[in-house]
């Protein structure tokens, strides 16, 4: 279902000047009349600032995993929005966020997971924090021998935090702090997984790319089933083309899936499937990129989760962390042989997808190609990710 808005074409909206007029008039036109971003979105350093300010900074971004974070005093340091992040599990369990900078001279403060921690200590001048992101010490801070502990709260100096929830092993943070509810933010794609217990899985195994590419185009080429036939033999064998439905969106939420005649050892055959499962979903594989950054594929018997930080206008790092169900899914030694077909095949599917998105980010330098001719049966979610892209930055 369309139920866009409109996307901002006031004279004030920064994406003029990096996208053009042209492209902005032709997103609102049917999808074969329109485009996606032009060749600036995806090699201009100052679009993937504006990106980070505009677009990052003000939505809900996955960060990072409770799993890589199980017992308290476990933090770890992430990116997001090319901004240094802590993410922490306290004493009572909870995770927390903070900005990743000491408050005194601004010295990174994590540069490496930690276990089992019980504060963070700046390396500069020993500045000691609890879990919790309160100042606790300052060593000679009123003269030699003259120590400073702090044991009260609201310290002007305690570590400034993010705004950080949890979907079941999923960390997210909204570094501007006013975005709405994170169940309101995955709403329109919760919705279609009611039948779904995610309380069930277990991480599986964990896959890391690197890929000369734009950060957008791994999520758009997720989220875009039609170079299947051409890029993937085996991927379209067991879902032929004619059997595809078109990925559909509504408003941030794109998404997209397929049945399939039967299982196969690639996909799973054989491995426990989501307790309560309604026998019309257990042949059905779902996915979704919930803008801007979210990727999510879920089947039967596993949760595929795409993350694709920029590490530059035209790098990114692509991390594929795969769920399987149960506690037997996940671990059972019988279970082995099934859990590696599956991580085998992801690892072949990227493999395969990585050349072309790396032949898609070169043409992105050449004056022949400035947004694309779109499919109007396979594209209208790529005009959307445009448009959102659009809404974002130009949003006041």
């Amino acid at each position: 279902m369309d139920t866009r808005e409109g996307h901002g074409l006031a004279v004030g909206n920064p994406a003029r000047r990096y996208l053009g007029d042209d492209t902005l008039r032709r997103l609102d036109l049917p999808t074969g009349e329109s485009t996606a971003l032009p060749n600036a979105a995806y090699t201009s350093a100052e679009f993937l600032k504006l990106e980070n300010g505009r677009v990052f900074a003000r939505n809900w971004m996955l960060a990072g995993f409770a799993h890589d974070i199980p017992a308290p005093g476990d933090a770890i340091p992430v990116t997001v929005a090319d901004r240094p992040v802590i993410l922490a599990r306290g004493p009572d369990g909870a995770i927390r966020a903070f900005h990743n900078v000491c408050r005194h001279r601004g010295a990174k403060l994590l540069i490496e997971p930690c276990r089992k921690a019980r504060a963070f200590t700046c390396p500069n001048h020993s500045w000691s924090y609890d879990l919790s992101g309160k100042l606790r010490m300052r060593p000679h801070f009123h003269g030699g021998e003259k120590h400073d502990v702090v044991s009260g709260d609201g310290h002007r100096a305690d570590l400034v935090s993010v705004r950080c929830e949890i979907w079941h092993d999923w960390v997210f943070v909204n570094l501007e702090g006013k975005a709405k509810p994170l169940a309101e933010y995955l709403k329109p794609m919760t919705d279609r997984l009611a039948n779904y217990d995610f309380s069930s899985i277990r991480h599986g195994a964990t896959l890391d790319f690197d890929i000369p590419a734009n950060w957008k185009l791994p999520l758009e080429n997720f989220i875009e089933p039609y170079h299947v036939f051409s890029c993937h033999p085996w991927l379209s064998a067991f879902v032929p083309m004619a059997k595809r439905t078109a990925p559909a969106f509504e408003k941030h939420c794109l998404h997209c899936g397929y049945h399939y005649d039967a299982p196969d050892p690639a996909r799973g055959m054989g491995l426990p499937h989501f307790p309560g499962l309604p026998p019309a979903r257990a042949n059905e594989g779902i996915w979704f990129v919930m803008f801007p950054g979210f990727a999510f594929q879920v089947f039967p018997d596993q949760v595929v989760l795409f993350l694709v930080t920029p590490l530059g206008p035209e790098r990114c790092r692509e991390r594929v962390v795969i769920y399987f169900v149960g506690e037997d899914g996940a671990n059972a030694p019988e279970y082995e042989k099934g859990r590696q077909n599956v991580i085998d095949n992801w690892a072949q599917l990227n493999a395969e997808d990585i050349g072309v998105i790396a032949r898609m980010q070169q043409g992105r330098h050449s004056d022949g190609f400035d947004g694309g001719v779109l499919s109007p049966y396979w594209d209208p979610v790529i005009q959307q990710f445009a448009r959102l892209m659009v809404e974002e930055i130009g949003r006041e």
